[in-house]
């Protein structure tokens, strides 16, 4: 078979393709053109040199490579020794063990560490080193001690936990005879009736516009605040009693007020579910009082383990009311406020929607 003919090889033909390539690297494309046109165009030495503007010595360094290789690899820079490192191991060691500290540890008064301080404190260890390289050791070992986030170092609870845990996820699953209702409580108290001050243009406040987001002046006046205690039931997501207080106004007689109204207005319920937390006025000797007496023999309890609060899907609630009907309001009385919220209570009703909520306690276990 004459050379005319004879097929290129799976790594010619890669050698071809980098040479039509116009992704790879132009170095890269330049020496695969020097070695094409060296030996599959039989060009001339001196004429590949000069089509490639280079010195016929780089094109024989090149040519040769491939001839040993034939690879396409065998056409990139080989790895270098490159400049010592500047800071030891030892250096970085420090760095990292400091980092990995709290600086009151070592008598500073920051909550946080800097770059400079962490520099600081390697140099009167012994290793000096600048703020830059501080920054470069840190990020190689991904550590960030200028950032932290809240974290539960106690115990979940008691050794109830998961036994109150799981009869809460039971009771929202279990299919309840007719007559029976799951009822999350809660309180959510210091809602704030901020107002506006007034004479400023507009009223101190403007509506979205094209490419400007709503507007609405930053001073503002405090009028006081109201508390919303809310029995929801998470089947349909409606509430099944609510009522507005003022602020410490919501103490255990009115805990007891509040249960006896929820029993009130839903005199076809003979059995509630009551999931809640363990408040104050949940746990006080006059709600538990009223539990124990005969009209308190409707409501069955299940408190949430502490440290698990997100159990209560009143909780899921309050997040969808306050998004809907508090975010960027402003009153001009605790009146004001308080009218507010009842309304908003009616109007929720009409979309209320069943709490779609997903809990796996086996993934919590791990």
């Amino acid at each position: 078979m004459s050379a005319q003919s004879r097929r290129p090889s799976k790594r010619e033909r890669k050698l071809h393709e980098v040479v039509r390539s116009r992704v790879s690297p132009a170095g890269l494309v330049r020496r695969a053109r020097m070695v094409v046109e060296r030996l599959f165009e039989r060009r001339g030495w001196a004429e590949v040199a000069r089509r490639n503007r280079a010195s016929v010595n780089t094109v024989k360094t090149w040519v040769l490579r491939w001839k040993e290789d034939r690879r396409v690899q065998s056409l990139h820079d080989r790895p270098r020794s490159g400049r010592p490192p500047t800071v030891s191991m030892s250096a970085e060691a420090v760095v990292l063990s400091i980092a990995c500290r709290r600086p009151s540890e070592l008598g500073r008064l920051e909550g946080m560490w800097r770059q400079v301080d962490i520099a600081e404190e390697a140099t009167k260890a012994g290793s000096s080193v600048s703020r830059s390289t501080v920054q470069r050791i840190l990020a190689r070992a991904e550590v960030k001690p200028h950032k932290e986030r809240y974290y539960l170092f106690t115990k979940k609870d008691r050794p109830d936990y998961e036994a109150r845990r799981d009869a809460i996820a039971d009771v929202y699953q279990r299919d309840l005879p007719d007559g029976e209702v799951v009822v999350c409580i809660d309180e959510k108290t210091g809602i704030q009736a901020l107002g506006l001050p007034k004479g400023y243009p507009h009223g101190g406040r403007r509506g979205a516009g094209k490419g400007c987001p709503a507007r609405i002046d930053q001073h503002y006046r405090r009028h006081g605040s109201r508390s919303l205690v809310a029995a929801v039931n998470p089947t349909d997501g409606k509430l099944l009693y609510s009522a507005v207080y003022p602020p410490r106004g919501f103490k255990s007689l009115q805990m007891v007020e509040f249960l006896e109204a929820l029993a009130k207005n839903n005199p076809h319920i003979r059995r509630f579910h009551v999931v809640w937390d363990n408040g104050s006025t949940h746990v006080s000797k006059e709600t538990k009082r009223f539990l124990s007496s005969e009209a308190g023999a409707r409501f069955s309890l299940y408190y949430t383990p502490a440290h698990a609060s997100w159990l209560n899907l009143c909780e899921n609630f309050f997040s969808r009311f306050s998004r809907r009907y508090l975010r960027g309001q402003r009153y001009d009385s605790v009146e004001h406020l308080e009218a507010h919220l009842l309304a908003a209570l009616v109007d929720y009703q009409r979309w209320a929607r069943r709490m779609e909520w997903t809990y796996n306690p086996a993934r919590e276990a791990a």
